[in-house]
Parts: structure tokens; sequence; C-alpha cells
């Protein structure tokens, strides 16, 4: 990616751009969400970079433009080109930050930040800069330091102090909080959000010492331990499936699939049959989250949507004493917003089953599963949990789950036995007690539309004299490693000329492979085809599926490949071991924490070598797969463990 500093225009004598028109683009550049829309925003806008004067709002603009196109490679670089070129920036600082707490290194982030305001301590100038950065950091006990000296210093300041109390909130330390709140000078005539940020703070710090609570989260376990008994499951009728959103994520197909599965079952009559409804957080357009709603429509899934729902106050919310409606206050925002939106829903609906997925779902839906009395309570944990994910952990996590797992109505599940096992150490829970349920998967079909077989013919043209075919499926995105499998891929090409790398999806990464692509002169023999609903009439194609994942729950490509008969080459990540039988259905790499380039070159070398191998092992793959992954094996597991509590809970 090229540096702004490149591409902006510093000629004292190029002519200026019209303030009204950078501001503008400032402000489209701060409302667009689309990586689509940010990507044709800012082409339109780099001929304009080169034609005028160095603006401020229009560089700003154009980061933020780049930001949303969703690439990760060189962000932190072109946020550190723009404090640079405007130290004055905070938005282009706090955007620096975020990248060196997303790229785990937030120590050379504090380091930065202390060589640029050495006088932070003392100066308010510098502090109202470098305390903002550092909270992106989420370095709280460097501010608490630098705090600690600001209050003494400028005791009278209340912007700072003000500051201070909205960050103590943030981190849900409301003694401390209201410790300053109590002394913040001038209360009566601030404006309405101060003094609804004030009296917030004093109100939960009330509650908790009320209740004797350390901290908000502890509260979990006590709104938890003070609710009802569930309601007697008499019958498994009204089922929810609750996620995050709809996009084109593995758990998102497989939560649609078998949702789509039970009320087709249901439509016609058949065993297994139900008719679920499914309720997301989100499913915005534009971010692409609701991939799969048209296909839940399409089947008659009843969706509901909590963003499009109006909010719930939790003093709107019946059944609940006085003293839980108090500990639910103590929530972080978002986990407030659903769970009263959740618990209404639920107690209006009377579910049966609340079928909760992954982490962020659950964290989100199981406290108002449990208060409103929901017989039963299912999560589904998908991939490894967030103690070995550090960017997908919330602190409300451990202390939930250890809160569920004492309740005999709540069964927890995850879809491979290394995911299953990862989250029982984490959680100090007994072997067995995360119930294993493998991904859905369907017959994988050779069938394709007009557009499939057309863009096959282009891809047979284009490549002609290759007999043979590699396959990768996947998310475009750091995870799966698409760069190096690019870069795999032409290694291979310059050992051997009868072979093309065909890859299917698409994800933030997919312009930087294509510009990869182009760079290498290879897009006669590397073929992006972008997103496919058809998979199995590639995967029928290839002869080989490589998949080289660094992190993974149980990956459904590699059950996929095999039901059509396509031996795979992958990581060890998350269940392989679980799906691919190494030396019978496929090979598995000896590592997945870092990519083993030699042993990868050496075994793809070794595949396409040997077709009578390649042949063997497809067949293998598609009579060991068979019913272990069967739609009607995984339903039928799933409905039993509806009904069934789980008994090892005193």
């Amino acid at each position: 990616m090229q540096p702004l500093s490149e591409v902006l225009n510093f000629a004292a004598d190029a002519p200026a751009l019209p303030k009204e028109f950078s501001g503008e683009v400032f402000e489209v550049s701060r409302a667009i969400t689309c990586p689509e829309k940010a990507k044709q925003v800012y082409e339109k806008l780099e001929p304009i970079l080169k034609g005028y004067r160095a603006d401020h709002d229009i560089a700003i603009a154009c980061g933020l433009l780049l930001e949303k196109q969703r690439s990760e490679k060189g962000m932190r670089g072109i946020w550190s080109d723009l404090c640079n070129l405007y130290p004055d920036d905070l938005t282009s600082l706090r955007m620096l930050m975020r990248w060196y707490r997303r790229e785990q290194n937030v120590a050379a982030g504090i380091e930065l930040i202390a060589q640029m305001f050495p006088e932070c301590w003392h100066s308010l100038t510098q502090a109202n800069k470098a305390i903002p950065a550092l909270a992106e950091l989420k370095a709280w006990d460097e501010i608490d330091e630098i705090m600690s000296c600001l209050l003494v210093l400028h005791s009278d300041d209340r912007p700072i102090r003000m500051m201070y109390i909205k960050l103590l909130k943030e981190q849900s330390r409301f003694i401390e909080a209201a410790k300053l709140a109590a002394n913040v000078h001038g209360q009566d005539s601030m404006g309405k959000a101060s003094q609804e940020l004030l009296g917030s703070v004093s109100r939960h710090a009330r509650t908790l010492s009320k209740n004797n609570l350390a901290n908000s989260n502890d509260g979990i376990a006590k709104i938890i331990a003070k609710a009802d008994a569930p309601r007697a499951l008499t019958k498994c009728e009204n089922v929810v499936f609750f996620t995050g959103q709809l996009g084109t994520g593995g758990a998102e197909r497989q939560m649609t699939r078998m949702a789509c599965a039970f009320q087709t079952r249901h439509d016609a009559g058949q065993p297994l049959g139900l008719a679920p409804k499914v309720w997301v957080k989100h499913a915005t357009a534009s971010s692409g989250a609701d991939f799969y709603r048209p296909l839940l429509n399409e089947t008659g899934v009843e969706t509901r949507v909590l963003s499009e729902m109006p909010e719930v106050p939790v003093a709107a919310l019946e059944g609940l004493s006085d003293d839980v409606k108090e500990l639910l206050e103590l929530l972080a925002p978002d986990v407030l917003r659903h769970t009263c939106q959740l618990y209404s829903m639920f107690r209006e609906d009377q579910t049966d089953v609340a079928y909760l997925w992954q982490d962020g779902g659950i964290v989100q839906s199981a406290i108002a599963a449990v208060l409103a009395g929901v017989p039963r309570i299912v999560t589904s944990f998908r991939g490894l949990p967030p103690n070995l994910r550090p960017n997908l952990f919330r602190d409300e996590l451990p202390v939930l789950y250890a809160a569920l797992a004492q309740l005999p109505h709540v069964t927890f599940t995850a879809n491979s036995q290394k995911a299953a096992t990862a989250y029982e150490e984490w959680l100090s829970l007994d072997a067995g007690a995360v119930i294993v349920v493998p991904n859905a998967t369907p017959a994988v079909l050779p069938d394709g539309d007009d557009t499939d077989h057309a863009y096959w013919s282009e891809v047979l043209d284009a490549s002609e004299g290759c007999t043979k075919t590699v396959l990768g499926v996947f998310r475009f995105d750091q995870n799966k490693r698409p760069i190096d499998w690019i870069k795999a891929a032409a290694r291979s090409i310059a050992q051997r000329d009868d072979t093309r790398f065909v890859m299917l999806g698409g994800g933030a990464l997919h312009g930087e492979c294509a510009a990869l692509i182009e760079e290498l002169g290879l897009s006669n023999r590397i073929f992006l085809a972008g997103i496919r609903s058809n998979v199995g009439f590639y995967m029928h194609r290839a002869d080989l599926l490589v998949h080289l994942a660094e992190m993974e729950g149980l990956p459904n490509v590699l059950i996929e490949a095999q039901l059509a008969g396509t031996p795979v080459l992958a990581t060890p990540a998350g269940g392989t071991h679980e799906v691919v039988f190494d030396g019978v259905t496929g090979h598995i790499l000896s590592t997945a924490t870092t990519l083993p380039e030699a042993e990868l070159d050496e075994t793809l070398e070794r595949l396409l070598a040997d077709e009578d191998e390649l042949a063997k092992l497809g067949a293998a793959a598609m009579t060991q797969s068979g019913d272990r992954f069967s739609v009607e094996t995984i339903l039928g597991r799933t409905i039993e463990l509806f009904n069934t509590p789980r008994l090892d809970t005193e």
C-alpha cells in the first residue's frame, strides 16, 4: 500500500482545496461503513490528493477510507505517517494506537506515547492527547499513574476529572469514579450528559456496595443466583437460535443450515422437524451482516433483528425485582441493551429452548434466557476459547460461564473435541462437560449454475495445458493466510507447469491478493473466483484442497471437500485432526502456529506428482466422511440435547 505521504502534494504552488469541500469529505468518510463504498470514494479522491495542496481534513478522510476497506497490511504505517504529518491530530493518533493493540504490541504503543508526551503527567495540553491514546491501548495502569499526578496538580480542572470518570466507568470501576464525581464542582451548571454520567457512576457504586461486590462483572453471578427456577419443559416446540449477525462466517453458515433443515422437515411433516426462530443482534446490509438472511426468509424461518427493534429500558422489565434491575444496570451498555430486549422477547415467546451461538452471542443473551425462565439453554462454542484468542476476550465471559455451569438446565457444546477440551481447561470443568456436536454437512453436489460454468470455461481457457487443479476455499483474512497460499502456489508453479490454483471467497485481503497475483504475473495460473454459492461445483473439479489456517473450530470446508472426494492438505488448526485422517484422506502439516513452508512445498509437490495417491486419498475421503457429519445425524443429536437436561449438577 502506497504511503499517503507519497500521495499527498506538498508543493507550495499547488492550488488549495476549498475548505467546505474537504470538510464535507471528512464527514462522509466518518459515516461510510461499507468496504466497497469506501474503496470507490477513495479511488475518486486519490487524483484530488495529487492535484491539490495537502489538506488535513482530506488526508485524515483518506486514512479513514483506507481503514474502512478492511485492509490490514500497512495500516499502522498509514496512521504513523499521518501522525508525523499532522502531530496535533487526535484521530490519527488514536487510530495508530488502535493498530498497536490489534497487533498485540501494546508495550510499543505505550513507549511511543511516552516519547511523544513526556510531560503528560503535569501538562494538561499533553495529557489531553496522551490519555485518549492510552485508552485506545487499554493501558489503564499508565492512565492511573498519570491521573494520580494531574488530579493533585490540577485539582480545579473539571474537564480532565470528567475524562477520567468516563474512563473509569468504561472499566466498570464505579466506586472510584463515584469518589471523583463527588468532588466535581459546579455540577448544577453542567450539561445533561455530564450530569447523567456523574449520577450513573454514583448510583452504580451504591449498588456495588449494597451487594458487597468488588466489581460489576461479579454482579453477573449475583443476577443468575437471584433468578427464579426455569419453567418446566413440557415440549420442545418454541426453539430460538441466537447469534450476533448473519454474515458469511462458518458459524453463521452452520447455524443457518441447521435452522433451515429443521424448518424444511417441519413443513414436510418429517421426523426431526421443528419451526425454529432465528434472532440476531444486527443484519446490516452495508457490512455484509445480512448474507444468510435471504435464505432464512426463503425457507420460512422467522427472523428478528434486535437493531431494528426499539430498545427496552430496565424500568420497563416486568417480573423482576428492583434488586435484579439494579444489578442489571451494572452490565456493559451493549450487554444491558440486548439483555433487556431479549428478556422481554423470551418471555413473550415462551421460549422452550434458547440455542445460543458463539461467545459474543452468548454474552448478549444468556442472562436474559436465565431470567426469563427458559427451560433449556444450550450454548454452541465455535473454535478455541477467548483466553486463547485475546481479540475476542471479554471480562464478562469467565464469570458468566462459571455461573451458567452451575445450572442443570444449561448445556455447553462445541463443534470439535479440541475446542471442547480447551473450554473445559479454561473454565476448570470436568472432562466431558462440554459436549461435542460436529458441523452438519449436506451432500456436496457437483452442480453449478450458468455463471459457474462460464467462469470455469474462462479458467480452463486461460490455463490451457494445466491438467490439475488445487483449490482454496476460505475467508480472505490474516487467520486463513491467503497471501501465504498464493506464495506457496507461486513456488509450486515455478517447479511444474501442469497445475492451476483457484481461490474461492472474499474478505479484507481480497484486493491485496489480487494485486499480488498481478505483480507475480500469474493471472493465468492463479484465479480469484470470489464468493460462490455452489462450492461443490469447484470441489468436484479439484484434485486437491489446500487449507492453511492458523486457528479453526471444526473446519467445515475440509468436511465438504472430503464429501466431494477431494483430498486435503491442511495445517492442524482446531479440529482438523477430527476431520482429516492423516495419510488416509489427506495430509496434515506439523504445525499451524507458524507456517512450515519447506514441509508445505515438499508435501504439495509429492501429492501433485502422484495421481494414484491423490485418487486413493480422495476415494477414502468420500467413504470415511459419510454419516459422521450428515445433516440427519447432527439434527438428531441436537434434538436430544434440547430435550435432555444435564444431570451432573446437584
